[in-house]
C-alpha cells in the first residue's frame, strides 16, 4: 500500500502498565531515505505546511507590510521565520524522539499538564473556524475575479464561488483513501506555480537592496488610523509566520506522512529546513514586490483588488489572473487540510479528558490497537465539527461582511493568544530527561532561545490587547 495508509502504517506494542512503548519499538511500513533522491521524494509534510502557513496569512501580510511601509518592518519577517523554523524543529524532536512512545505533540502536552490537551485542542477548533473563514473568502474571491467575463453575478459572485469552493473541499476532507497523497501532489504543483510567479514578478520590479537592508534595523514607523498600523501589521506577521495553532499542523502532516522514531529526525530536518527556505523567499518576494510596486504611491493593500493591482504593476496584464491562481489554490489546500487537522486535535484532547468514549468507540467499530490514534476517523463527533468547521464560515463572504484584508489581519493577530501555552508546554517536554531520549534533551541554549521566543509572543499578545480596545474606544 502507499506510504500513508494510516491503518497499517505502525504497530503499537504494549507494556505491562498499558502505556505505549517507545518509538525504537514502533514498526512502519515507511522508512527513512539514504540517498538525497530519496531525500527529494520523501519532501511533502514542509511543503504541504508552507502552503498552509502561506493561505493563513503571510501573503496578505506580506502584501499590507510592503504597500503601507516599504521595506520597513521587514525584520518582522526574520524573527518570525526564525521563531516559526525553531519551534516546529522542537515540536517535532519531540514527537520523533520521545522516550515514553508517544506518537502526536499532544500526547507530550497532555504530560506537561492534563488541562494543556483540552486547551489547545479548543483554541485550534476556534482558530480552525477563523482560518477557514478568511480562507473561503479568499477563494470566493479569486474565483469571481477569474471567471467575471464568463459568469457575472454581482454581489454575489464572491459568496457563490465560496460555496463552490466550500462543496468541493468538503468532498475531498471527508475522502479516507490517499487523503494525504493528494494533498502533496497539489502543494508541489501550487509551489512551483508560485516560485515561477514571484520570481518573473520580482525581476520586473527589482529589489531596493540599501532599503532591503535598512529594514532589517528594528524600526517601528508610524502607521494608518484604524486596524492597519505598523503595531498590528507587524503583529500580525509574527503570529501568523512565527508562532501560531498553524505550528501544530507540521507535526501532524508527518504523522500521516508515517514517520515515526528518532531514525527520521535528519530527514524531517531536511524537509522543515527546505520547506522553510521556500516559505521566506517567497514571502519575501511577495513583500518587494509590494514595495516597489504600491509604496509612496498613496495606494496600500486594503483590499482583494489592490493585490491583483500590485501584480499588474510588477508583470502587465497577466499579472492580475497570476495573482487570483495563485491565491487560490493556496487557500484551497487550506481549507482541505487545516479544518481536518484541528479539529482532529480537538478530538484527540477529548479522548485525553474521556478516555472512555476512545475505548467506546474503538469496540464499536472494531479499532485495531495498531491504529489507535485514527480512532477519531470513527467518531461522530470528529464528521459533525469537521462539517461545522468547513461549512458555517461561509457567512463571511456575504454581502456586508468585513472585506478579505481586514478578516485576515485579525484573525492572524488572534493567532498569537495560543503561542504562550504552546511554548511553555514545549520547553518544559523538551528539556525533561524523563520524557526525551538522552542525546535529544534540549541544551541550555535551545530552552533560552525557546524562552525568548515565547516572550515575544507574551509581547505580541500584549500589544494586540491594548490595540484591539483601543480601536474599540475610539
Amino acid at each position: 500500500m502507499g506510504s500513508i495508509n494510516l491503518a497499517t502504517q505502525e504497530l503499537n506494542m504494549t507494556q505491562d502498565h498499558g502505556e505505549r512503548t517507545p518509538e525504537s519499538a514502533v514498526i512502519t511500513s515507511v522508512r527513512p531515505p539514504t540517498s538525497m533522491s530519496g531525500y527529494a521524494k520523501s519532501m511533502g509534510p514542509g511543503i504541504v505546511v508552507v502552503l498552509s502557513w502561506l493561505g493563513t496569512g503571510d501573503f496578505i501580510s506580506a502584501s499590507v507590510s510592503g504597500s503601507t511601509f516599504g521595506y520597513a518592518l521587514l525584520w518582522t519577517l526574520v524573527v518570525a521565520v526564525f521563531s516559526r523554523y525553531f519551534i516546529v524543529s522542537a515540536m517535532s524532536k519531540y514527537q520523533l524522539c520521545n522516550a515514553v512512545g508517544d506518537e502526536t505533540i499532544l500526547d507530550g502536552y497532555a504530560r506537561v499538564w492534563k488541562g494543556f490537551p483540552m486547551y489547545i485542542g479548543s483554541a485550534t477548533c476556534i482558530l480552525g473556524f477563523v482560518y477557514v473563514s478568511f480562507l473561503l473568502l479568499a477563494a470566493g474571491t479569486a474565483l469571481d475575479h477569474l471567471f467575471a467575463g464568463v459568469v457575472r453575478l454581482g454581489v454575489w459572485g464572491v459568496p457563490f464561488w465560496a460555496a463552490v469552493t466550500m462543496g468541493v473541499a468538503v468532498w475531498l476532507a471527508v475522502q479516507r483513501k490517499r487523503h494525504y497523497r493528494g494533498l502533496e501532489i497539489l502543494a508541489q504543483l501550487t509551489m512551483s506555480a508560485l516560485v515561477l510567479s514571484f520570481l518573473i514578478a520580482v525581476v520586473g520590479t527589482g529589489v531596493d537592496i540599501g532599503g532591503l537592508f535598512k529594514g532589517l534595523l528594528f524600526e517601528l514607523p508610524p502607521g494608518q488610523a484604524g486596524y492597519i498600523t505598523a503595531i498590528t501589521t507587524a503583529i500580525g506577521l509574527i503570529g501568523a509566520v512565527g508562532g501560531s495553532a498553524a505550528n501544530l499542523l507540521y507535526p501532524y502532516l508527518m504523522h500521516e506522512k508515517g514517520w515515526r522514531g528518532e531514525s527520521f529526525r535528519k530527514v524531517q530536518r531536511f524537509d522543515l529546513r527546505a520547506g522553510t527556505i521556500v516559505m521566506c523567499g517567497l514571502v519575501l518576494a511577495v513583500w518587494v514586490v509590494a514595495a516597489e510596486t504600491l509604496h509612496g504611491t498613496g495606494t496600500s493593500v486594503t483590499s482583494a483588488d489592490d493585490l491583483a493591482l500590485m501584480m499588474g504593476k510588477a508583470i502587465g496584464p497577466a499579472g492580475p489572473p497570476i495573482m487570483w491562481c495563485a491565491i487560490f489554490f493556496v487557500v484551497f489546500d487550506n481549507v482541505v487540510t487545516q479544518p481536518r487537522v484541528f479539529v482532529r486535535m480537538f478530538i484527540e484532547s477529548v479522548y485525553k479528558s474521556c478516555p472512555a468514549r476512545e475505548q467506546r468507540i474503538r469496540a464499536a467499530r472494531g479499532v485495531p490497537d495498531s491504529s489507535v490514534k485514527d480512532t477519531f476517523a470513527y467518531d461522530r463527533l470528529f464528521w459533525g465539527l469537521l462539517i461545522f468547521v468547513m461549512t458555517v464560515p461561509v457567512i463571511f463572504s456575504m454581502p456586508g461582511m468585513p472585506g478579505l484584508v481586514v478578516i485576515t489581519l485579525l484573525g492572524n493577530s488572534f493567532n498569537v493568544l495560543t503561542v504562550p501555552v504552546i511554548i511553555i508546554g514545549l520547553i518544559a517536554m523538551t528539556t525533561r530527561r524523563d520524557l526525551m531520549l538522552s542525546h535529544y534533551v534540549n541544551k541550555w541554549w535551545e530552552t533560552a532561545v525557546l524562552g525568548v521566543i515565547g516572550a515575544i509572543g507574551l509581547w505580541a499578545t500584549y500589544e494586540l490587547i491594548l490595540t484591539v480596545v483601543g480601536s474599540i474606544a475610539s
